[in-house]
């Protein structure tokens, strides 16, 4: 199954032969829809099926086409809702960058609909983030303001409201990240100049240019690629394929110099499914050895609590917990596939989980 799903996150140059032959491993298809709903990829991966006339099941083949068919849905809603929203900023000077999917959905994907949206993330100046919120509610959503002088760290409550049987939720953001996050990027820390992208013949939105957009979705996976929490596998398609569609229009220097996590980053979704050779000659990517558990995700505590890894024996769990996958160890800790990763394997992350245990013991005394 993983497999297929990571031949899924590819958006063009789907080979359907390897496509076919994943899909032939499939032993339980009950469990495909989920796992593709899971990593955001249903629609994408109905698309490729429909695309290259491949037979599945037919149970398999209709959970993914509701999938595909609700999604579809959404979109619509949540364009009908951008659009809105776009045209009352426009009308109060507020400028507005459009983030993450609800931006790749028009810029990298065949269709927008392809790329599902939880909601709609919207980058502000500081000092509109408060009116920006306001006009939400004037447009019915409900939409909390902050309740003190200072504003809330990263994003205003989300703002929500049902429309044709969707809720559609958006947070305004006065900066990308949050306060403990060892970086920051409000609008005025923005590098490049935002990218226009149309959402309708008549709707003409902006996102992050080029570098700074490439920048956070690394930073997005980089922040989530803890002992928490997995990565999606849609985030490893929104990454490539903008690195893949604006690969001429990208400056490698720049974020060389400027943004090497993004370069990591790439380095290491490689494995995952291969970059263009066109990608590779314009990036100064390092591509070095293969990590062992490509796309394993950690499997130790805290992720997972004691309790419920009882069953696979306390050695497996210290296993899971100290030595965890290599790949995972190299997104988690910001290293390429050619860097050295022995510090960390042997010193810095055993650190890391002594520490978590020694604050777990300290917070139920």
């Amino acid at each position: 199954m993983q497999t297929l799903l990571t031949l899924t996150a590819r958006l063009t140059d789907v080979n359907p032969q390897l496509f076919t032959d994943a899909l032939s491993t499939i032993t339980d298809w009950s469990m495909l829809s989920k796992q593709a709903e899971s990593q955001s990829l249903a629609p994408l991966l109905y698309h490729h099926i429909q695309r290259h006339n491949i037979e599945i099941p037919r149970p398999a083949k209709r959970e993914l086409s509701a999938l595909y068919l609700r999604h579809k849905h959404a979109h619509q809603v949540h364009t009908e809702t951008l659009r809105e929203i776009l045209s009352a900023y426009h009308e109060a000077n507020i400028e507005t960058i459009v983030l993450k999917g609800a931006a790749l959905a028009f810029l990298v994907y065949p269709t927008p609909n392809l790329r599902p949206k939880r909601d709609i993330d919207l980058l502000v100046k500081p000092d509109d983030t408060v009116p920006a919120q306001k006009i939400l509610g004037d447009l019915g959503f409900k939409a909390p303001l902050p309740t003190g002088a200072e504003l809330p760290d990263k994003h205003l409550d989300a703002a929500t409201r049902q429309h044709k049987g969707m809720v559609s939720s958006i947070e305004i953001h006065h900066n990308l990240f949050n306060v403990y996050h060892p970086v920051s990027m409000a609008f005025a820390d923005l590098t490049s100049a935002p990218l226009p992208f149309a959402v309708d013949e008549e709707t003409t939105a902006y996102t992050l240019g080029y570098e700074d957009m490439l920048w956070h979705l690394c930073q997005h996976v980089a922040y989530h690629a803890n002992v928490w929490e997995p990565i999606r596998l849609i985030w490893v398609a929104d990454i490539i394929g903008f690195a893949e569609r604006f690969a001429a229009q990208i400056e490698w220097d720049k974020v060389d110099d400027k943004y090497p996590l993004v370069l990591k980053t790439l380095s290491l979704f490689h494995f995952i499914t291969p970059l263009s050779d066109n990608l590779r000659r314009l990036a100064p990517l390092k591509i070095g050895h293969r990590p062992q558990g490509i796309g394993e995700e950690f499997q130790g505590w805290p992720r997972t609590s004691l309790r419920h890894q009882r069953a696979k024996g306390y050695q497996q769990i210290l296993t899971d917990t100290f030595f965890p996958s290599e790949w995972w160890l190299r997104l988690h800790y910001g290293l390429d596939s050619a860097e050295s990763v022995a510090w960390y394997r042997w010193m810095r992350h055993p650190i890391h989980i002594l520490a978590r245990i020694q604050q777990f013991i300290q917070d139920n005394r």
